[in-house]
C-alpha cells in the first residue's frame, strides 16, 4: 500500500496492489478473462512466459501476484484433498 500526501496536507492510502497501480492493462486482462478458467490460463501464461526476447520483465511483487492468481485459477477447476470441488463462483475481483 502506498501513502500519498494530497495538496491539502491530508494523507491518502492507496490500497491498490502494485499490479493494479502500475500494470492496469494486465489487471484489466485478468478481469476480462476471469469468468473462463481456460481463457484466464491462456492470458496469464502469455504474461508469465516470455515468448519475446525484448521484454524487460516484471517486478518480483507483480510476478508473485500473477502466480497467486494463476494458482487460484488452477485450484478453482480442481478438487481439493478432501474430494470437494472448489467452485469458480467462490472467487471474484472488484472491478477497476
Amino acid at each position: 500500500m502506498d501513502t500519498h500526501i494530497a495538496l491539502d496536507g491530508t494523507v491518502e492510502n492507496d490500497r491498490r496492489t502494485l499490479l493494479e497501480s502500475r500494470f492496469p492493462h494486465i489487471m484489466e486482462g485478468v478481469l476480462k478473462a476471469w469468468n473462463d478458467p481456460e481463457t484466464t490460463n491462456v492470458f496469464l501464461n502469455s504474461i508469465l512466459v516470455d515468448d519475446r526476447d525484448n521484454r524487460k520483465g516484471l517486478p518480483e511483487e507483480v510476478f508473485a501476484e500473477l502466480m497467486f492468481l494463476s494458482d487460484l485459477n488452477w485450484k478453482r477447476t480442481h478438487f481439493n484433498s478432501e474430494g470437494v470441488q472448489v467452485s469458480p463462483d467462490s472467487f471474484s475481483f472488484r472491478s477497476i
